[in-house]
């Protein structure tokens, strides 16, 4: 049966209102929705076990930041990643219209190094949150970065009031959020997906609500067992940071040799140990 002209255009405007980000939407839980934050943990983890590798190929990482004078600037780099389920990390930069490595991090899942050939200096320490951050950008243990590239949560950043959490349902979006507190008063905020329990987003916040630091993802891709994202935004505002991840092709479950996450300073370089924080 064909609409009437009148019927047909409220109907349009009634779908159009719908899609309007401030139009309000009550996404129920799931019938079987999980209860406790235990055993959503254990759900993620069990999602990121179908994969025991990955190869993330042609990365772009597209840096916005303060220059060391206090100007803005925009950078781009092409990368190459590679995480197993040992948590270990191996992440190789290249400047465009280039093939040169420029900077080469790897971890072991006990220790890291990373070389900067500009400088030729050689950091190495264990793969701590703190020791990774005056590195890289990303304000995550190397572990945290391989759960996160794998589409987990980044355990790490969570483990803060012993990792259990508050489960809360996000009615808008329809997700799982796993809450937990921070030392400061402040709040770490993880969203899952139901339909297969991959972490979407993690958002922290003051005890006033402002803004601390967030990864957020788009542009979900089926990759044989399990869906990742193609596109990984980070942003910490306390240091004027907003950098993305686009990932090209991915090759999952590839055998990596452990030579691959073994890096010894190369000849003459200056190594700068950092402190086990």
């Amino acid at each position: 049966m064909r609409l009437a002209p009148l019927a047909r255009h409220l109907l349009l405007l009634t779908l159009a209102l719908a899609a309007l980000p401030g139009c309000p939407r009550d996404l129920p839980p799931p019938t079987n929705a999980i209860t406790d934050p235990l055993e959503l943990r254990s759900a993620i983890d069990a999602r990121q076990r179908k994969v025991s590798s990955a190869r993330f190929k042609e990365v772009v990482l597209d840096y916005f930041g303060k220059a060391p004078d206090g100007s803005s600037q925009r950078i781009k780099v092409r990368q190459l990643i590679l995480v197993d389920d040992h948590d270990r990390l191996l992440v190789q930069t290249r400047m465009p219209g280039g093939d040169d490595i420029v900077q080469r991090l790897v971890s072991d899942g006990r220790t890291f190094a990373m070389h900067n050939r500009q400088t030729n200096q050689y950091f190495t320490g264990k793969p701590t949150r703190a020791n990774v951050n005056r590195l890289l950008p990303v304000d995550l243990s190397a572990r945290d970065v391989v759960h996160v590239m794998l589409g987990g949560a980044p355990w790490d950043r969570m483990a803060r009031d012993g990792g259990r959490g508050e489960l809360k349902w996000d009615h808008r979006a329809g997700q799982y959020v796993l809450a937990s507190k921070t030392a400061t008063g402040g709040e770490l905020e993880l969203h899952v997906r139901p339909t297969d329990y991959a972490v979407v987003s993690l958002t922290e916040r003051d005890k006033k609500g402002t803004l601390i630091y967030a990864y957020t993802t788009d542009d979900w891709q089926r990759m044989g067992a399990i869906s990742l994202p193609r596109y990984r935004r980070f942003v910490w505002p306390a240091r004027d940071l907003d950098f993305s991840l686009d990932v090209g092709e991915t090759q999952l479950n590839a055998e990596f040799p452990d030579t691959l996450f073994s890096f010894p300073p190369p000849t003459g370089s200056q190594i700068i140990p950092l402190e086990d924080t």
